[in-house]
């Protein structure tokens, strides 16, 4: 393309103010999984992130530009301007960031956050989520290619991007969508026992508020499942707000095993923890790990600016703090869920299981009552997906269909559903 930014925005504005969807090409439906067996994480996350900018584009054809260079002013701070401004009856508010090189494209994401916060801090009760941020970019350093599969998958922002070309004259938008090998890094790098921290509070039976089942012909009773239930969905809550990726659940021991724990009922809180050590850990000075070699480079790359003084312990820093503050979450909302009139205090105690130890463990995870289960962030989307794409096959040529509820409500929060599922996922090469 000949015309510079400047030309491309003006060109856009006074030529496709309500048309920009005419230049748009490429678009394809997510990809399909057609096996009978559960479809790899990596299809599902590419599905995920295929229809989140389908939606964006087909939203696109009730896109209006309302404002180009539209001006954002803050008392005491220098000016900005956004290129392209609109909103859509479809989707809502869409901001529009055009870039026409590799050099100026490496910042155009820091800038469509920029622009988002603005608007949010503006229209109170508006969030990040809630604003399309569309970059129009060649797209050719992996740089930005990396922070729009972070923005749409890691964040869950709502983000397209669009690459720009001209064939006989005539301006196209070519969609973006992700290579498949980002995906498969995800699966690779996320879902792994040993990425997987876990926090548990276990604490004492309350008599007549949460009790055991060694008075309830070995059931829990049903106040107390609402009560362990409500705990768990508090903490989960909280997690997401945060941008942890975890399940949160509560057991309850078995009445005769219960009786031997000074506190039978435990609530778990187990999350994906971005800074751990078998991915990327030092010697000597040399990044190393179960990362890709680019991302080690990367890694090795931001260490090597450190300052010297804080260099030798950052990376076991990221994630000491990482555990540091998982452990305060959840201990802050359990401590929320037990506000007493009288003062008192539950008695309660922490504990970081291995969480493969947990999954594997009789007594942690087979000699218990394990509760509604709460998933959170890339945790529930996998999940979602799983059970969207149970009930969208043939039940016959489902071995485990008789097992199926038969609404999918039924099979969100309890325990067996998720669990069957999310058990195996993530078995590192240490346990395979």
């Amino acid at each position: 393309m000949n015309l510079t930014e400047n030309e491309f925005r003006d060109y856009l504005f006074e030529n496709h103010q309500d048309s920009i969807s005419s230049l748009v090409c490429g678009r394809r439906e997510p990809i399909e999984w057609k096996g009978n067996n559960f479809p790899p994480i990596s299809v599902l996350l590419q599905q995920i992130v295929e229809t989140k900018i389908n939606e964006i584009i087909d939203g696109l054809e009730s896109l209006v530009l309302s404002a180009r260079e539209l001006r954002l002013e803050k008392s005491g701070d220098s000016t900005t301007r956004i290129d392209l401004f609109g909103n859509s009856e479809r989707i809502g508010l869409a901001i529009i960031e055009l870039k026409k090189s590799k050099q100026t494209e490496r910042q155009a994401f820091t800038e469509l956050l920029a622009y988002a916060n603005h608007f949010c801090s503006i229209f109170p009760g508006l969030t990040e989520h809630a604003i399309n941020t569309i970059l129009i970019a060649p797209m050719e350093t992996r740089t930005v290619r990396d922070a729009f599969v972070q923005e749409v998958l890691g964040n869950n922002k709502s983000s397209a991007a669009l690459i720009p070309s001209e064939e006989n004259g005539k301006i196209k938008l070519t969609i973006y969508y992700p290579d498949k090998s980002y995906y498969q890094w995800f699966e690779n790098n996320l879902l792994d026992d040993r990425s997987m921290y876990t926090v548990a509070i276990a604490f004492e039976e309350l008599r007549g508020w949460i009790d055991t089942d060694k008075d309830n012909d070995q059931k829990i009773p049903d106040c107390s499942k609402d009560a362990l239930n409500t705990i768990s969905n508090t903490v989960s809550h909280r997690l997401e707000a945060e941008g942890f990726h975890s399940i949160v659940y509560a057991a309850q021991q078995w009445g005769e095993i219960g009786q031997s724990f000074p506190y039978p009922n435990v609530i778990y809180a187990v999350s994906i923890n971005p800074f751990a050590s078998f991915r990327a850990s030092c010697h000597d000075g040399e990044i190393y790990g179960a990362t890709p070699e680019g991302r080690v480079s990367e890694i090795q790359s931001v260490y090597n600016q450190i300052d010297e003084s804080e260099r030798e312990f950052w990376l076991e820093s990221l994630e000491s703090n990482f555990h540091g503050l998982a452990i305060r979450i959840v201990k802050e909302e359990f401590d929320r869920c037990f506000l007493h009139t009288d003062k008192s205090i539950v008695g309660s105690e922490i504990s970081l299981p291995d969480w493969y130890g947990v999954k594997t463990s009789m007594i942690n995870s087979v000699f218990t009552h394990n509760l509604d289960i709460y998933q959170t962030g890339l945790l529930r989307k996998i999940y979602s997906s799983y059970i969207e794409y149970i009930y969208s096959v043939n039940m016959d040529e489902l071995y485990y269909s008789d097992d199926l509820p038969k609404y999918s409500y039924d099979t969100l929060r309890r325990f067996l559903p998720v669990w069957e599922i999310l058990r195996g996922l993530g078995v590192g090469d240490e346990h395979a």
